[in-house]
């Protein structure tokens, strides 16, 4: 079925209205697990409400390379009338310059057009309480940890890469887990002393008995900007000067300020663009939708689209030896 197009007349006068019509939200993942599903099925809910003419809005699962095929057909072939937008992962807007020549992306991250972000990931690097290191100082100072990742590409094994590049820390990393919960299992076991890029949304939750009973540690946050409920947590940017070393450090963590990103296709009419990010912020800020995600630890730390606009291009004009550095760090093994 053809979404039917939204009216924006050239007529100034003429609201735009999307009465009658059904807004498709893809979902760039499977509909497995608490996680982009989760926030995309909610606010599927809850996004015709402010849209003008109420339509229904219908979520789609559209998985596969990590969203970046998603976000290739709402580049080049989604209607430009607002009937279908997307979210993806939050890394995919970064993939071209990360990833380079081996990147399967198809479009201009800086001429989407960003609704917004329902949330500002913070990752953690969290240690183990059989870990012989326990705080942030130790690691800088170059003491060896072991810790878990699940391969090239990972946040896990990124991140590791990334610290002992920039930081000159000793991560020893061991490969292999397929997933966080299996990397935990290694922490407890006492098989690994730690890992980088657990989410703090998720173990906030997930793990808030191990957290309460000291049995994983929070040592540093993985972000640009620090979790309000973390206010004295060391942000990894904040131990590095400012130079070449911040910037790369920069450019790998940007994805985590915009953690579940929502996206429409270039070419808009500009009225009927304003209306879509207006309609997703209003959403981000309804007491209802608010109330639901709490019920559900659901974290929601709205970013704007504007300011989401603002991080991708800035991000590509970063100096080339900042990209090519960061991408050295993104192919290591």
């Amino acid at each position: 079925m053809q979404a039917a197009s939204a009216q924006a007349p050239s007529g100034q006068s003429e609201p735009v209205s999307f009465a009658g019509k059904r807004v498709s939200l893809f979902i760039g993942f499977s509909p497995i697990g608490f996680g982009y599903d989760t926030y995309g099925r909610i606010l599927a809910r809850y996004l015709g409400k402010y849209l003008p003419g109420n339509p229904s809005v219908v979520p789609q699962n559209r998985p596969g390379a990590g969203s970046i095929g998603l976000a290739n057909y709402i580049f080049n072939a989604a209607p430009k009338d607002g009937t279908e937008i997307a979210l993806i992962g939050r890394g995919v807007a970064m993939d071209p310059l990360l990833n380079g020549a081996a990147s399967t992306a198809k479009f201009d991250a800086t001429k989407f057009y960003w609704l917004g972000s329902m949330n500002n990931e913070v990752a953690g690097f969290f240690v183990s309480d059989k870990s012989p290191v326990q705080d942030q100082k130790e690691i800088l100072a170059g003491r060896e940890l072991q810790v878990g990742s699940n391969g090239a590409g990972s946040d896990p094994q990124m991140f590791a890469v990334a610290s002992n590049a920039i930081l000159r820390t000793k991560l020893k990393i061991i490969a292999g887990y397929p997933g966080m919960n299996e990397i935990l299992l290694g922490m407890s076991s006492g098989e690994l002393d730690g890992v980088l890029g657990y989410s703090w949304g998720v173990a906030r939750v997930g793990s808030a008995d191990q957290i309460k009973r000291g049995e994983i540690k929070l040592v540093m946050q993985l972000a640009l900007h620090k979790h309000r409920e973390l206010p004295d947590v060391p942000l990894i940017t904040d131990l590095v000067p400012e130079g070449e070393g911040k910037q790369v450090l920069e450019l790998i963590f940007s994805r985590q300020s915009m953690g579940r990103p929502v996206v429409a296709p270039p070419g808009l009419d500009p009225r009927v663009a304003a209306t879509l990010r207006k309609a997703f912020a209003d959403v981000m800020h309804d007491p209802e939708f608010i109330a639901e995600c709490d019920k559900i630890n659901l974290e929601i730390s709205f970013v704007s689209g504007e300011e989401v606009q603002s991080l991708i291009d800035s991000l590509y004009r970063l100096p080339a030896n900042v990209v090519t550095q960061a991408q050295k760090i993104v192919a290591t093994k």
